[in-house]
């Protein structure tokens, strides 16, 4: 019986090596793997550390890499870099805003859709850019994190076209989360602003002096789809919004300009849910 528990440990670790040492293979070029194939062994010797359940983290293992100048996101020159996401569920709205909103924090600001597919396997979505820089896979997931959204595997298929397979199981926008009773102001935003108004009922939003609002807000629910839009040609001074019972977000902002809203707004959350 010993001996059996002993023989299945052992088997577990020469398949998660196995499975770790194709992954480090799909990350890195086949003359830097063979170059240093002794110092890999080092550096991923224990393969349990670079395991999440039955799966490689990929993301350890190209942390690694990187800190140990074994894999190079940077270019001889600029060139189209192709980036590719898959994940199983059904949320594309959800999906696009959290990865615009973390492309563009990594400078990445402008690119191309050349896909965007849904079907019953889920949601891919592919984007060309041109750069000399690879964007780091590690902080990518790092900002990915704000949103509860993880990495579940990557690979390399060349320098310039990368795949990447994301959960969004748990995904949330990372914004204020107002409680009933709140009261404060919003003052001079530079972009539109999102709240999380899941606990509460309603929302009142008032024009300070020196500010000349005009409405724009949207209502949301957890999967971004629009419940409700005010949208006003003419000037807003108050606004008293009674939320739907699945609205889960709101986007304040102006029809116009947000230079409109020189003074900002006055926040009022009411009505605990």
């Amino acid at each position: 019986m010993i001996r059996f528990f002993f023989v299945s440990i052992a088997l577990v670790l020469s398949l998660a090596a196995g499975v770790l040492e194709d992954s480090i293979k799909s990350l890195v070029d086949e003359s830097t793997y063979k170059k240093h194939q002794k110092l890999i062994r080092i550096l991923f010797e224990d393969s349990q550390f670079y395991m999440r359940g039955g799966s490689v983290d990929s993301v350890k293992v190209v942390k690694t890499l990187e800190e140990n100048g074994l894999l190079n996101l940077i270019l001889p020159d600029s060139k189209v870099i192709e980036l590719k996401f898959a994940y199983s569920g059904e949320n594309p709205l959800f999906f696009v805003k959290s990865m615009n909103d973390t492309l563009q924090k990594m400078g990445i600001s402008f690119f191309l859709i050349k896909e965007a597919k849904l079907d019953k396997n889920g949601f891919l979505w592919t984007i060309n850019f041109e750069s000399k820089i690879v964007p780091d896979p590690v902080l990518l997931a790092k900002r990915l994190a704000k949103y509860n959204i993880s990495i579940n595997s990557l690979e390399r298929q060349d320098s310039t076209h990368w795949f990447y397979r994301i959960d969004m199981n748990n995904a949330v926008l990372p914004t204020r989360v107002l409680q009933a009773g709140e009261n404060f102001q919003l003052i001079r935003p530079i972009r539109p602003v999102w709240f999380n108004v899941s606990k509460i009922k309603r929302l009142i939003l008032r024009e300070r002096p020196g500010s000349h609002w005009y409405a724009d807000v949207v209502v949301y629910d957890k999967m971004l789809h629009i419940l409700y839009m005010k949208q006003n040609d003419t000037r807003t001074r108050y606004l008293n919004l009674k939320l739907p019972p699945d609205a889960v977000y709101v986007k304040v902002s102006d029809r116009f300009t947000l230079e409109n809203l020189k003074s900002g707004l006055q926040i009022t959350a009411k009505g605990e849910k």
